[in-house]
Protein backbone atom coordinates (compact mmCIF):
# COMPACT_ATOMS: atom_id res chain seq x y z
CA UNK A 1 0.00 0.00 0.00
CA UNK A 2 0.99 3.13 -0.64
CA UNK A 3 2.72 5.98 1.76
CA UNK A 4 0.84 9.22 1.36
CA UNK A 5 3.95 11.04 0.05
CA UNK A 6 4.25 8.54 -2.64
CA UNK A 7 0.69 9.18 -3.20
CA UNK A 8 0.76 12.77 -3.87
CA UNK A 9 3.75 12.43 -5.86
CA UNK A 10 2.01 10.32 -8.15
CA UNK A 11 -0.86 12.52 -8.44
CA UNK A 12 0.86 15.98 -8.07
CA UNK A 13 -1.05 17.86 -11.19
CA UNK A 14 1.34 20.95 -10.48
CA UNK A 15 5.03 21.85 -10.94
CA UNK A 16 4.35 24.33 -8.55
CA UNK A 17 2.24 26.64 -6.64
CA UNK A 18 2.17 29.09 -9.41
CA UNK A 19 0.37 26.77 -11.91
CA UNK A 20 -2.08 25.28 -9.48
CA UNK A 21 -3.12 29.01 -8.68
CA UNK A 22 -3.60 29.96 -12.02
CA UNK A 23 -6.15 26.94 -12.75
CA UNK A 24 -7.75 27.76 -9.69
CA UNK A 25 -8.52 31.46 -10.79
CA UNK A 26 -9.65 29.93 -14.17
CA UNK A 27 -11.88 27.45 -12.79
CA UNK A 28 -13.59 30.16 -10.40
CA UNK A 29 -13.94 32.17 -13.60
CA UNK A 30 -15.41 29.21 -15.51
CA UNK A 31 -17.82 27.65 -12.11
CA UNK A 32 -17.63 30.79 -9.40
CA UNK A 33 -21.07 31.98 -10.31
CA UNK A 34 -22.81 28.91 -9.90
CA UNK A 35 -20.74 27.70 -6.83
CA UNK A 36 -22.35 28.59 -3.18
CA UNK A 37 -19.59 30.40 -1.30
CA UNK A 38 -19.19 27.40 0.98
CA UNK A 39 -17.24 25.44 -1.78
CA UNK A 40 -15.34 27.95 -2.63
CA UNK A 41 -14.25 28.91 0.55
CA UNK A 42 -13.61 24.58 0.48
CA UNK A 43 -11.77 24.99 -2.65
CA UNK A 44 -9.34 28.15 -1.22
CA UNK A 45 -8.67 26.24 1.87
CA UNK A 46 -7.70 22.98 0.24
CA UNK A 47 -5.24 25.50 -2.15
CA UNK A 48 -3.65 26.16 1.44
CA UNK A 49 -2.92 22.68 2.36
CA UNK A 50 -1.79 22.02 -1.37
CA UNK A 51 1.55 23.75 -1.80
CA UNK A 52 4.16 21.21 -0.67
CA UNK A 53 2.71 18.82 -3.18
CA UNK A 54 1.17 21.47 -5.52
CA UNK A 55 -2.18 20.56 -6.26
CA UNK A 56 -2.38 17.61 -3.97
CA UNK A 57 -3.80 18.03 -0.36
CA UNK A 58 -4.59 15.40 2.67
CA UNK A 59 -7.78 16.62 4.55
CA UNK A 60 -10.41 14.82 6.81
CA UNK A 61 -13.87 16.85 6.82
CA UNK A 62 -14.14 17.26 10.45
CA UNK A 63 -11.13 19.09 9.88
CA UNK A 64 -12.19 20.86 6.84
CA UNK A 65 -15.23 21.87 9.04
CA UNK A 66 -13.67 22.86 11.76
CA UNK A 67 -11.15 25.39 10.02
CA UNK A 68 -14.35 26.67 8.01
CA UNK A 69 -17.02 27.09 10.76
CA UNK A 70 -19.48 24.47 9.04
CA UNK A 71 -21.06 21.28 9.55
CA UNK A 72 -19.44 18.23 9.06
CA UNK A 73 -22.73 17.51 6.44
CA UNK A 74 -22.14 20.82 4.41
CA UNK A 75 -18.58 20.58 4.24
CA UNK A 76 -19.31 16.93 1.91
CA UNK A 77 -22.14 18.32 0.16
CA UNK A 78 -19.89 21.10 -1.16
CA UNK A 79 -16.98 19.11 -1.58
CA UNK A 80 -19.15 17.01 -3.80
CA UNK A 81 -20.19 19.79 -5.26
CA UNK A 82 -16.70 20.75 -6.56
CA UNK A 83 -15.82 16.72 -7.51
CA UNK A 84 -19.04 16.93 -10.05
CA UNK A 85 -17.96 20.52 -11.73
CA UNK A 86 -14.57 18.76 -12.33
CA UNK A 87 -12.58 21.14 -10.08
CA UNK A 88 -11.36 18.30 -7.95
CA UNK A 89 -11.00 14.85 -7.39
CA UNK A 90 -11.63 12.94 -4.09
CA UNK A 91 -9.64 9.95 -3.53
CA UNK A 92 -10.70 8.28 -0.17
CA UNK A 93 -6.81 7.04 1.56
CA UNK A 94 -6.51 3.75 3.62
CA UNK A 95 -3.82 4.56 6.41
CA UNK A 96 -1.31 1.77 5.83
CA UNK A 97 0.15 0.73 9.29
CA UNK A 98 -3.30 0.72 11.53
CA UNK A 99 -6.20 0.40 8.37
CA UNK A 100 -9.14 1.88 8.00
CA UNK A 101 -9.71 5.27 6.25
CA UNK A 102 -7.78 8.30 7.14
CA UNK A 103 -7.39 11.71 5.62
CA UNK A 104 -9.28 11.91 1.65
CA UNK A 105 -6.50 13.02 -0.83
CA UNK A 106 -8.06 15.65 -2.95
CA UNK A 107 -6.65 16.67 -6.13
CA UNK A 108 -7.21 20.06 -8.21
CA UNK A 109 -7.71 19.60 -11.39
CA UNK A 110 -5.15 21.39 -14.15
CA UNK A 111 -8.25 23.61 -16.24
CA UNK A 112 -8.81 23.15 -19.80
CA UNK A 113 -8.10 25.14 -22.53
CA UNK A 114 -8.55 23.49 -25.44
CA UNK A 115 -10.91 25.96 -26.85
CA UNK A 116 -8.15 28.46 -26.48
CA UNK A 117 -6.16 27.08 -29.03
CA UNK A 118 -6.44 27.95 -32.57
CA UNK A 119 -7.44 24.98 -34.21
CA UNK A 120 -4.72 25.68 -37.68
CA UNK A 121 -2.56 22.91 -38.89
CA UNK A 122 -0.40 20.90 -36.83
CA UNK A 123 3.58 21.44 -37.71
CA UNK A 124 6.44 20.43 -36.21
CA UNK A 125 7.73 22.22 -33.23
CA UNK A 126 10.81 24.66 -33.46
CA UNK A 127 13.96 22.87 -31.42
CA UNK A 128 14.78 24.48 -28.36
CA UNK A 129 18.22 25.60 -28.41
CA UNK A 130 21.01 25.16 -25.69
CA UNK A 131 20.64 28.70 -23.79
CA UNK A 132 16.69 28.02 -23.44
CA UNK A 133 15.81 26.31 -20.19
CA UNK A 134 16.17 22.45 -20.73
CA UNK A 135 13.11 21.35 -19.10
CA UNK A 136 9.68 23.64 -18.51
CA UNK A 137 6.43 23.71 -19.56
CA UNK A 138 5.00 27.27 -21.72
CA UNK A 139 1.87 28.40 -20.24
CA UNK A 140 -1.41 26.71 -21.80
CA UNK A 141 -2.89 29.84 -22.87
CA UNK A 142 0.23 31.02 -25.08
CA UNK A 143 1.16 29.76 -28.72
CA UNK A 144 4.48 29.85 -29.70
CA UNK A 145 7.11 27.94 -31.96
CA UNK A 146 7.07 24.79 -29.05
CA UNK A 147 3.91 24.29 -29.75
CA UNK A 148 2.35 21.67 -31.31
CA UNK A 149 -1.43 23.91 -32.78
CA UNK A 150 -4.00 21.67 -33.58
CA UNK A 151 -5.00 20.74 -37.58
CA UNK A 152 -7.56 22.31 -39.35
CA UNK A 153 -11.67 21.22 -38.75
CA UNK A 154 -11.40 18.01 -41.28
CA UNK A 155 -7.63 17.11 -41.22
CA UNK A 156 -6.74 14.25 -39.44
CA UNK A 157 -3.71 13.80 -41.88
CA UNK A 158 -1.10 15.64 -39.96
CA UNK A 159 -2.02 14.02 -36.61
CA UNK A 160 1.18 12.21 -35.29
CA UNK A 161 0.21 8.09 -35.92
CA UNK A 162 0.90 6.96 -32.10
CA UNK A 163 -1.46 9.89 -30.83
CA UNK A 164 -4.18 9.35 -33.20
CA UNK A 165 -4.07 5.84 -32.64
CA UNK A 166 -4.75 5.95 -29.61
CA UNK A 167 -7.84 8.55 -29.79
CA UNK A 168 -9.22 7.51 -32.63
CA UNK A 169 -11.03 4.41 -31.26
CA UNK A 170 -13.30 6.64 -28.91
CA UNK A 171 -12.98 10.28 -29.99
CA UNK A 172 -13.54 11.86 -33.57
CA UNK A 173 -14.33 15.28 -34.72
CA UNK A 174 -13.73 18.17 -32.17
CA UNK A 175 -13.57 15.67 -29.33
CA UNK A 176 -10.69 14.03 -31.41
CA UNK A 177 -8.74 17.55 -31.71
CA UNK A 178 -9.81 18.62 -27.63
CA UNK A 179 -7.65 15.42 -26.53
CA UNK A 180 -4.95 16.11 -29.19
CA UNK A 181 -4.75 19.60 -28.14
CA UNK A 182 -4.46 18.36 -24.24
CA UNK A 183 -1.74 16.28 -25.04
CA UNK A 184 0.46 18.63 -26.90
CA UNK A 185 0.22 21.13 -24.53
CA UNK A 186 0.83 18.80 -21.59
CA UNK A 187 4.05 17.48 -22.84
CA UNK A 188 7.28 19.12 -22.81
CA UNK A 189 8.64 20.92 -26.11
CA UNK A 190 11.42 18.68 -26.57
CA UNK A 191 9.51 15.66 -25.70
CA UNK A 192 8.80 13.36 -29.16
CA UNK A 193 5.93 11.13 -28.97
CA UNK A 194 7.52 9.19 -31.69
CA UNK A 195 10.09 7.96 -29.26
CA UNK A 196 8.55 6.96 -26.43
CA UNK A 197 4.97 5.81 -28.41
CA UNK A 198 4.22 2.80 -26.20
CA UNK A 199 4.50 4.68 -23.14
CA UNK A 200 2.61 7.85 -24.50
CA UNK A 201 -0.59 4.98 -26.07
CA UNK A 202 -0.35 3.26 -22.52
CA UNK A 203 -1.21 6.53 -20.46
CA UNK A 204 -3.64 7.58 -22.36
CA UNK A 205 -5.76 4.65 -22.96
CA UNK A 206 -5.41 3.80 -18.89
CA UNK A 207 -6.63 7.63 -18.20
CA UNK A 208 -9.87 6.41 -20.69
CA UNK A 209 -9.95 3.21 -19.28
CA UNK A 210 -10.67 4.89 -15.63
CA UNK A 211 -12.74 7.63 -16.45
CA UNK A 212 -15.01 4.44 -18.28
CA UNK A 213 -14.83 2.73 -15.36
CA UNK A 214 -15.47 5.68 -13.09
CA UNK A 215 -12.91 5.82 -11.22
CA UNK A 216 -12.03 9.61 -12.30
CA UNK A 217 -15.07 12.30 -13.10
CA UNK A 218 -12.71 14.99 -15.08
CA UNK A 219 -10.86 13.18 -18.03
CA UNK A 220 -9.45 16.33 -19.72
CA UNK A 221 -7.84 17.23 -16.16
CA UNK A 222 -6.30 14.19 -15.16
CA UNK A 223 -5.18 12.93 -18.78
CA UNK A 224 -3.26 16.51 -18.35
CA UNK A 225 -1.92 15.46 -15.07
CA UNK A 226 -0.76 12.28 -16.55
CA UNK A 227 0.70 13.01 -19.77
CA UNK A 228 2.88 16.15 -17.73
CA UNK A 229 3.98 13.60 -15.04
CA UNK A 230 4.77 11.15 -17.72
CA UNK A 231 7.25 13.53 -19.76
CA UNK A 232 8.60 14.68 -16.21
CA UNK A 233 9.58 11.17 -16.12
CA UNK A 234 10.88 10.61 -19.47
CA UNK A 235 12.99 14.21 -19.20
CA UNK A 236 14.67 12.69 -15.82
CA UNK A 237 15.54 8.89 -18.23
CA UNK A 238 13.02 6.95 -16.04
CA UNK A 239 11.21 5.92 -19.24
CA UNK A 240 13.34 4.27 -21.64
CA UNK A 241 12.73 5.36 -25.31
CA UNK A 242 11.02 3.00 -27.78
CA UNK A 243 9.92 2.67 -31.40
Amino acid sequence: MKSHVTEAIDRQPFADKSEMDAAIKRHLADHGADLPDTAIEILRMLSQYAVKYPGVAFMKHATIARHIGRSRITVIRNIKRLVDVGIIEKVPFMRSVNGGKGANLYVINPCDTSEEIHRTELTEPHTAKDSEANFGYEPCSLLSENNYVLESARNYNNIPAPLYNALSPFFQGAELRKYVGIVFRAKTPKTRLESHTEAFSACIIDSIRRYKLGHIRNLEGYLFASIRKLSRRIFLGEVSVCG
